[in-house]
């Protein structure tokens, strides 16, 4: 018998190298909790991106954060809800990890101009 894992791949949609920046949570000089994220550029993740289906939109999105994107990657998922993922200049957040069906992250893209 055999056991493989297989997954088709279409043009562009080949596996990336994502740089992960943890998430810590600090508080300014007004006493105000801000979001920092940190990292070196040694920590990555190796992914295959994805548009987020409708269907991934409803069942990982609120109010707040709708998902553009999610990530799919081989083995336990390395970064966490909340972390920022770098891919060359495109930026994404982290929006939930599901670990039940496959490990993939939902993601919400932001555009920096």
């Amino acid at each position: 018998m055999i056991h493989a894992n297989m997954m088709y791949l279409r043009p562009g949609n080949l596996f990336h190298d994502f740089i992960i920046e943890d998430t810590t949570q600090e508080i300014n000089s007004k006493g105000r909790a801000v979001i920092k994220h940190t990292g070196d550029g040694t920590k990555i993740i190796r992914g295959c991106l994805a548009e987020a289906t409708d269907i991934e939109r409803e069942k990982h999105g609120n109010k707040e954060h709708t998902i553009t994107h999610i990530i799919v990657q081989k083995g336990a998922p390395k970064a966490k809800r909340t972390d920022k993922l770098i891919l060359k200049d495109r930026v994404f957040y982290i929006v939930d990890v599901d670990e039940a069906a496959y490990p993939h992250c939902i993601m919400q893209r932001k555009e920096w101009m």
